[in-house]
This record gives C-alpha cells, sequence and structure tokens, in this order.
C-alpha cells in the first residue's frame, strides 16, 4: 500500500498523545492525507439543505490496511477515479441530504468493527459539529476522545518537495497578480473596484482568489470600498489565494507617481526588516529569538512605535506551525513555510505594509514569489 504521507511518522505522533485511532474531517486534513483529494461538489462549500459536509477519515495507529472513509454517495465515482488509497468507503447518505449525525453513526460502527470500541480517538475537537461529536460519543460510551489538531499539525510542518513547489507556483502567481492589478488599474478606481481586478488577475492565474486587504491614502481602511486610489497616495495590496487548498499570502505596495520621502522611508524600513530576518532564518534557528530580532531590527529603523512585526508559518492553514513568539525554544527545519509581515501605520502617509513567503532551506532560506518588493513606483 502506497501512502501519500509519512505513516511512521504519524504513527509516533499518535503515540505520544496516547491514541488509538486517528479521525479528522476538515479539509485541509482530508487532503493532507488523502493525497489532495476532496470531494468537488463542497470545495467551495458545505452547507446544504440543514447541515453540513461531513465526511471522517479514520486511520488506527499501525494500521492504515484498517482505515476508513466515511463519505457519500456522490463520492464514489471520483474516489475511484482518483484510485485513493484508503481501503474502505462507508457510505453515509444521499449527495444533498449530508447529516453529520449519519456520518458519526456510521463511524462509530466502523470503529466497532475494528474491535476498538474503548480505544482512544483522537479527533477535531474545534471542527466537529457537535451533534457529530455527541453521536460518536453515545455510541462509543467506552472510548476516550482527545484532540487532534497537535498531531496533524506536526505531520505538515514540513513540507514535501512537492507541496514547495505547489506553494512556490502559487506564490508566485500571486505575486504577478499583484502587480498585473497596479499596472492594469484605471485613473480613478476605488478599492472595491481594484479588489475586483485583482481577482480576475488571479483567476486569469490560475488561482482561486480568497481576499484581499486594500488600503489606499491614510484612511487605514482595510477593505474594498469607495476609496478612491488617488495619484501620490499609496495603496497596500494584502491578497491571498489557493491551488488545492494550499495558501498563498502576499503584501504589496504601490503608489501613482513619486512617494513622498516620508513614504520612501517607511517603505524601505519595513523591506530592512525583512531582508534582516530573512538572512536569520535557517535550520536550527529558534523561533523566539527570530520572533526577538524581528522586532529589534524594527526598532532600529526608528519607525517601530506605529509599526508591527509579525512572523507565522504557512500551508494548507493559515498561521500553522511554525510559530513564533517571545520565548518559544522550537527550531526551524528545512522544509517549513513561513510567512514575514513588516508594516507601519503612519497617519500621514498610510498602511504600510510588506509580507514576504520564504521556504526554509538546507542553506538558508528560499524567497517564494518576491516579484514586487523591491520597486513600488506604479507608472499608470
Amino acid at each position: 500500500m502506497q501512502l501519500p504521507y509519512d505513516s511512521p511518522k504519524l504513527d509516533s505522533l499518535m503515540e505520544e498523545a496516547g491514541a488509538d485511532v486517528l479521525l479528522v474531517g476538515t479539509r485541509h486534513n482530508v487532503r493532507y492525507l488523502c493525497g489532495g483529494y476532496y470531494y468537488h461538489f463542497y470545495e467551495r462549500f458545505t452547507a446544504i439543505s440543514q447541515a453540513v459536509y461531513t465526511p471522517l477519515l479514520g486511520i488506527p495507529k499501525n494500521q492504515p490496511d484498517k482505515a476508513f472513509y466515511v463519505g457519500i454517495a456522490g463520492e464514489i465515482g471520483q474516489i475511484q477515479d482518483r484510485n485513493i488509497w484508503v481501503p474502505e468507503f462507508i457510505n453515509a447518505g444521499a449527495n444533498v441530504q449530508p447529516n453529520p449525525i449519519t456520518s458519526a453513526e456510521k463511524t462509530a460502527e466502523a470503529i466497532k468493527a475494528r474491535g476498538l470500541a474503548k480505544a482512544t480517538i483522537a479527533t477535531e475537537f474545534h471542527f466537529l459539529p457537535s451533534t457529530a461529536m455527541d453521536c460518536l460519543k453515545n455510541e462509543l460510551p467506552g472510548a476516550t476522545f482527545v484532540e487532534a489538531t497537535p498531531i496533524m499539525e506536526e505531520m505538515r510542518a514540513i513540507k514535501a518537495p512537492e507541496e514547495l513547489e505547489i506553494i512556490r507556483r502559487i506564490t508566485q502567481a500571486d505575486s504577478e497578480a499583484i502587480q498585473g492589478t497596479f499596472r492594469n488599474t484605471p485613473k480613478d478606481s476605488t478599492t472595491h473596484e481594484i479588489a475586483r481586478i485583482l481577482e480576475r488577475e488571479m483567476t486569469n492565474r490560475g488561482l482561486l482568489f480568497l481576499w484581499v486587504f486594500t488600503c489606499a491614502g491614510n484612511t487605514m481602511l482595510r477593505a474594498p470600498s469607495g476609496k478612491v486610489w488617488e495619484r501620490g497616495e499609496v495603496l497596500h495590496l494584502d491578497a491571498g489565494g489557493s491551488e488545492g487548498d494550499y495558501l498563498t499570502d502576499v503584501c504589496r505596495m504601490g503608489v501613482r507617481g513619486e512617494p513622498t520621502l516620508l513614504a520612501d522611508e517607511i517603505y524601505k524600513a519595513c523591506l530592512t526588516t525583512q531582508d534582516k530576518v530573512r538572512a536569520a532564518i535557517k535550520p536550527g534557528a529558534v523561533c523566539g529569538d527570530i520572533y526577538e530580532y524581528g522586532n529589534k531590527a524594527l526598532k532600529e529603523t526608528g519607525h517601530h512605535e506605529l509599526g508591527n512585526f509579525i512572523i507565522h508559518g504557512a500551508g494548507l492553514v493559515s498561521h500553522e506551525l511554525p510559530r513564533f513568539a517571545s520565548g518559544v525554544e522550537r527550531k526551524l527545519e528545512e522544509g517549513m513555510v513561513i510567512s514575514i509581515e513588516t508594516d507601519v501605520r503612519h497617519p500621514e502617509e498610510g498602511y504600510i505594509k510588506i509580507e514576504d513567503t520564504v521556504a526554509v532551506t538546507a542553506q538558508g532560506c528560499e524567497g517564494m514569489g518576491d516579484l514586487g518588493r523591491d520597486n513600488w513606483v506604479v507608472n499608470s
């Protein structure tokens, strides 16, 4: 049986957590463990009729050959076409009548059939519908339930080469879409109109558009609105899209015409902070130290009182591992993907921000989608 994830690592993490069965249903974790599979009908919405689509994937520790997937009737063809590795598919009902309770009942039956009625089950407390959780507890009164999120976060923390290639490609596409938006935005456009241009630019590059924080001038409003992007004003586009649920998150700045001296100074302060932090990222670097160093670098620019430095992991979930804060002792490892953000919110010049995505490499880090970092003057 060829598995799309590191099975020994999963077994080890389950052992550490005291879990006998892993039970997940979130889109990001189902995709991760099923080699990218998720039922296409519910890729962009989950609510239908009076409930939500609730697939459940169960994997007993050390026994992937006894794994099972509880889905709905409409999935059968896609599962067969994708040749999903999971040995048993369990039908929990009609395509347009998903029911979390039925999914939970079928799951409990599968767990009992494997002799695991009194097992410790790791599941996703913050994501599983309460009706499904209540049903599992009622159907499996001898079972113990623990949180699965730490297990799956560790599984996803270090990206495989094929994951890195996806993130590299989509982050570049995000950066290109932002630059295309700066170039193609007509005079007197509102930030609402700019957001729609960016959505088209992303779509044309094969990305699923998710969001864009727009902020023009000194309004500090980071949302599409009727505000017109005037000549001489700064505009930041902090945009996210996805492919197969892998996320991209990039922020680039634009200014029509020449920026003021102060605005350019602030922009360069953000860029300097970003560059210093990127230079410090490498395998073995301590997350807490990187966080402190970023704040120190921002302070050295003289703009820290109006500034913010944020750094976090990225992948299938925004702000996943690794995490950064004072005192965090975890060390970076090759294959981790990190988002680095520096902003300064100046009452006269506006909201100036840069956000980069980097991957930790053996030598340091690789910038993904660096287009548009070094020049923010828009000639249109």
